[in-house]
């Protein structure tokens, strides 16, 4: 099992540090969201929250993910980074490979792509996007993407997206590993196409359904057996608690949160995050 630190609702400017000192602690890799803007008021239930409201405010810090990426790449050495979740349907295909393929071309290819539909309408409306054919786009840019990126002569004529022969040099040297975020089944279904599945963060007992879920979506896929990375948060993990995922099938893991008392997204002093730090390499990295 490989252990991951979001940086997810981090001030911007203390990322680098966080980072350099997460790949001090031993952390694989580091994790960090994407949304273009928040709303002054909240207008989409967000669906990933025991009451439908965000974490976040309008002051909360949304970089740009691979921009972000490539400065924490210059500043570390070994240090991975996944976006969890880049919302891919945001973006025309063009766009979102030329973005990720520079960040992982510079980086070394410590990049790991992971992808969602997205849940607020709101922000597909101010880009001018359909909210209703989300997924269906995002299954058209995800067989895109992976010619584009590796820098292949690639040409794709769909529903959405019609592109003649085109190249996007210099591409990667190393295939760009893709993951998938989401509950419903097509995002299960998705991906089980691809190279691994992202959950949020749940209770140790509130994750084997869902890894339940996921394996009948890979069995209905003729998926099962090859190697397949699964990313999960866990809440107060206790005991023991790492090892029995990782024998269900988990892969990847958070770290610690940033968060206050009431879990929300609240500014904290990079001393008080590097404390949080500390005390979860001390008890799960060794």
């Amino acid at each position: 099992m490989k252990f991951w630190q979001s940086l997810a609702f981090v001030e911007m400017d203390q990322m680098p540090e966080l980072a350099r000192f997460c790949e001090e602690l031993g952390f694989h890799g580091v994790s960090y969201g994407d949304h273009l803007v928040t709303t002054a008021e909240q207008v989409d239930d967000y669906e990933y929250g025991d009451n439908g409201n965000i974490l976040w405010n309008p002051d909360t810090h949304w970089p740009d993910p691979w921009v972000m990426t490539a400065a924490l790449a210059e500043a570390t050495t070994t240090l991975h980074f996944l976006s969890t979740i880049y919302i891919l349907p945001l973006r025309d295909p063009l766009s979102a490979a030329k973005a990720v393929s520079t960040a992982a071309y510079l980086s070394g290819n410590r990049v790991t792509l992971g992808v969602g539909v997205g849940w607020q309408k709101a922000e597909f409306d101010m880009v001018g996007l359909d909210f209703k054919t989300r997924g269906k786009r995002t299954d058209e840019m995800l067989e895109i993407l992976p010619g584009l990126v590796s820098g292949r002569m690639t040409e794709y004529h769909g529903r959405f997206y019609d592109i003649p022969k085109v190249k996007m040099s210099p591409g990667t040297t190393e295939p760009l590993p893709i993951m998938v975020g989401g509950y419903a089944p097509a995002a299960l279904t998705r991906a089980a196409r691809f190279d691994g599945w992202m959950a949020t963060s749940h209770e140790e007992n509130d994750i084997y359904p869902l890894l339940d879920n996921l394996r009948a979506a890979r069995v209905a896929q003729a998926d099962s057996e090859r190697h397949f990375d699964i990313w999960t948060g866990v809440i107060n993990p206790g005991q023991g608690a790492h090892e029995r995922l990782a024998e269900a099938g988990v892969t990847m893991v958070n770290g610690t949160n940033f968060l206050d008392e009431s879990g929300k997204t609240t500014l904290s002093s990079i001393d008080d995050k590097k404390r949080r730090l500390d005390h979860f390499a001390e008890r799960f990295l060794g």
